[in-house]
């Protein structure tokens, strides 16, 4: 492995986090205040959990049992009640309720329920966000996702997570991204059972790249496995990078850090050979055996400790070790 495999491997731990700096100062800029308390089709209040809000501009926020990431979220009190600081905007609105109350954000998980606030015709409703403003939008009636979506002009994606020897990865979720640089997916998978099995429902007529992983949100951390859809090859011997992997030609890995996002057309994938394959189908079309290869996210630490003793950075125990003697010290001239 070379520093420059290395300095990429830094920058893709890295670069989640300048980019959330990035999106979270925006949000602070443009910022207001939104109030409700979120009741069951019955009228109960929610007994605590995760608010999730979504841009409308995006579109659905969820396609069969494939939930869309949400774009923010809030705390929900054991009332239903919820006030949350949003960035400017337009928002359709999901509440989950949760079992641990410790956990943070992602798919609903075994035995939790997921509801999305429905107006008076039993659509979803519309919440406007404005810069400055506090708004309460009072009680609000959450309904079943099935209740709500229909699937149409929308493909399938089944497939496997599996690991280097073939076996199937459980505890893994598949992200969908429209945008290999975009640190937020655009869908997420359930997770997946024993036999590592996955399924995505995602519009048609839409390219997308596929990335696994154990995280819904956060950096991958060293010793947690990710993957990429087409690409067999872990990251330190030339796979494709799950984030920020497309840059402009002949650009050092840092410079992802320093420039603006370039054009698509102008834009080559790196690093190795191995490329992210991407995922686009036609209304009602299944595409099977998708299956993605899960690599351990490398410890640097332990990576800069392997390179001892290959690059010319050998310890002076290890030296002792192979029988290289010390430098003579050198000559000193008496003066005269």
């Amino acid at each position: 492995m070379t520093k420059r495999v290395l300095l990429l491997l830094m920058v893709f731990l890295l670069l989640p986090l300048a980019a959330q700096a990035q999106e979270s100062g925006k949000a602070v800029e443009s910022a207001g205040l939104l109030s409700g308390q979120v009741v069951n089709d019955v009228g109960i209040p929610l007994p605590g959990g995760i608010v999730s809000f979504f841009f409308i501009e995006k579109g659905s926020p969820m396609v069969g049992k494939t939930h869309r990431l949400p774009d923010m979220v809030g705390r929900m009190g054991i009332d239903g009640r919820f006030t949350t600081k949003l960035a400017e905007g337009t928002y359709y609105i999901g509440a989950l309720v949760i079992t641990d109350p410790g956990r943070g954000p992602g798919p609903p998980r075994q035995g939790e329920l997921f509801y999305f606030i429905k107006d008076a015709e039993g659509n979803l409703q519309e919440f406007t966000v404005t810069a400055n403003e506090a708004k309460d939008v009072g009680q609000l009636a959450g309904v079943m996702p099935k209740e709500l979506f229909v699937e149409k002009e929308m493909i399938t994606v089944e497939g496997r997570l599996l690991i280097e020897d073939g076996k199937p990865f459980a505890g893994g979720i598949v992200l969908a991204k429209s945008d290999m640089n975009s640190r937020r997916p655009d869908f997420v998978s359930e997770r997946t059972g024993a036999d590592g099995r996955y399924q995505l429902k995602l519009p048609a007529g839409v390219d997308y790249y596929l990335v696994s992983r154990e995280r819904v949100i956060g950096r991958p951390t060293p010793g947690t496995y990710v993957g990429v859809y087409g690409s067999n090859s872990s990251i330190i011997e030339g796979g494709a990078l799950p984030i920020g992997n497309v840059q402009p030609p002949s650009q050092p890995a840092g410079a992802m850090l320093r420039q603006k996002p370039q054009q698509k057309d102008k834009t080559e994938i790196r690093p190795g050979n191995q490329l992210p394959n991407v995922i686009k189908g036609t209304p009602g079309q299944t595409i099977s055996n998708a299956d993605i290869v899960m690599f351990k996210v490398p410890d640097p630490n332990a990576q800069r400790e392997a390179l001892q003793g290959t690059l010319g950075f050998e310890t002076e125990e290890q030296k002792q070790e192979a029988g290289v003697p010390k430098p003579a010290a050198p000559k000193t001239e008496k003066m005269k």
